[in-house]
């Protein structure tokens, strides 16, 4: 019954985490020297805040989950989320390919 009520909700929530572990990973991976950073808006900013700015980013996602904005019925939405929460699966799994290979 609630995944009728809110159909975006699971997909936002995912994406939050996703960012937030996305963050952490490329955290600590900048600090061991085993990753450089590829996206060139990010690619500027310190360890700290590059963690600082996926935190705030994943914050601004939390707060969608008490706005109008899960209650959308939209299929487009949906398999957009469901596409963006499968590349961050894929680079997250590559943060910890890559790191595992370096530690």
């Amino acid at each position: 019954m609630e995944k009728h009520k809110a159909p975006l909700k699971k997909h936002v929530w995912s994406l939050a985490i996703l960012n937030f572990l996305d963050g952490l990973l490329t955290y600590v991976g900048l600090l061991f020297g085993a990753i450089t950073e590829a996206n060139p808006l990010l690619a500027s900013l310190s360890p700290l805040a590059l963690l600082a700015t996926k935190l705030f980013l994943s914050l601004c996602l939390f707060a969608f989950l008490y706005t109008p904005f899960v209650w959308v019925q939209s299929r487009s939405w949906r398999y957009a989320f469901i596409g963006v929460n499968t590349l961050y699966t894929l680079i997250l799994l590559l943060h910890v390919f890559w790191l595992t290979l370096y530690l």
